[in-house]
């Protein structure tokens, strides 16, 4: 019988990839691919696109995004998205350095205020979604109108210059440690932090646990509100980080700084790996996305194309990296009901 009724090897089983965290691990090795391929490409086409310093460009770009996708991840891990990230990333720049432009004594303090905000605006969205049961789409994408509706309030389009911010924000934004930016440093350390926490901290699992299955997450016990709230929570407090570091690096701040970042910053999740329908993925895959992500945006400015086909090959990419995620998905379904007809008919 159960030659009869198990379904046929998937495209995954058929190359020898078995099991679903298996066929989950040949995407890191397909981002890891395709970013050699980039790289080759390129240096073929710009010899001076591997250059170190260019490199060191590459890694400047991607720092950023590295930081505010360990948010986005958290979030997408629950099956959900945040939309607002650039906004807050905006917000929490131009408010805070404005705020620091006009009280010079703030120090260190600039850090904690962005990061309450960020907290803040998390919370409003973790409340929109898991409390109001708004579609996290809807509710996020309202919260990124708002917050980047606020900011132009608050701006009264005017700028917060270089000579309002704290010199050492500008001379950590500017300074090197082994002859690589110190926010590629920082990166480097947020990004072991979060994806250390989410694989063996209890609340980094429980993450996990709901986004795989939420109907099942509840009815074990699973705080679900608790948990997406947080998600959130975590999302904005890292986008402020970002957006901080972000403010420091552009050191002239308008209303419209981060605008865009949320879309680089979900595509860099996808590409990284990290399923959009929740439970699955890495914050290591996607600060990989984020590589891919700044090697594209780099290779075509070298190559002189303009900003329009930069933008259309990006979200070629977006949505090849989501077909391969269904693609994924659905190789992991069948695997799973494979295992169940094959256990139902020993």
């Amino acid at each position: 019988m159960s030659e009869t009724y198990a379904p046929a090897p998937g495209l995954f089983e058929r190359l020898g990839f078995t099991g679903g965290a298996a066929a989950l691990r040949i995407r890191y090795l397909g981002v890891i691919g395709f970013q050699l391929i980039l790289m080759v490409a390129f240096t073929s086409l710009v010899p001076r696109f591997i250059g170190w310093p260019n490199l060191q460009s590459v890694l400047f770009t991607a720092a950023i995004m590295a930081i505010a996708v360990c948010g986005q991840t958290i979030v997408v891990l629950t099956g959900n998205l945040d939309l607002s990230v650039g906004s807050v990333m905006g917000l929490t720049a131009y408010v805070v350095f404005d705020i620091a432009g006009h009280h010079r004594g703030l120090g260190p303090y600039v850090v904690l205020m962005a990061l309450v905000i960020g907290a803040l605006l998390g919370l409003l969205n973790g409340t929109l979604v898991a409390v109001l049961e708004i579609p996290s789409i809807v509710a996020t994408l309202g919260t990124l109108s708002i917050y980047r509706g606020f900011v132009s309030f608050y701006a009264h389009a005017t700028e917060v210059t270089v000579g309002q911010l704290p010199p050492w924000t500008r001379a950590v934004a500017s300074s090197r440690l082994l002859g690589v930016s110190s926010y590629v440093w920082i990166a480097l350390v947020v990004v072991i932090l979060i994806g250390l926490a989410l694989r063996w901290l209890p609340g980094g699992r429980t993450v996990y646990a709901y986004g795989s299955n939420p109907k099942a997450a509840r009815s074990y016990g699973l705080r679900s509100t608790r948990i997406v709230i947080g998600a959130y929570i975590a999302s904005g407090t890292i986008a402020s980080l970002a957006g901080l570091m972000l403010g420091a690096q552009v050191g002239n701040i308008n209303s419209l700084v981060g605008d865009g970042f949320e879309l680089q910053v979900l595509a860099a999740a996808v590409i990284g790996g990290v399923s959009i329908w929740g439970g699955s993925g890495s914050v290591y895959g996607a600060a990989m996305g984020c590589i891919v992500l700044a090697t594209i945006n780099n290779g075509l400015v070298l190559l002189g194309v303009q900003e329009f086909y930069r933008q259309l090959i990006q979200g070629a990419a977006i949505v090849t990296a989501v077909a391969i995620d269904a693609l994924v998905q659905q190789q992991v379904a069948a695997r799973l009901s494979r295992r169940s007809v094959e256990r139902a008919a020993a």
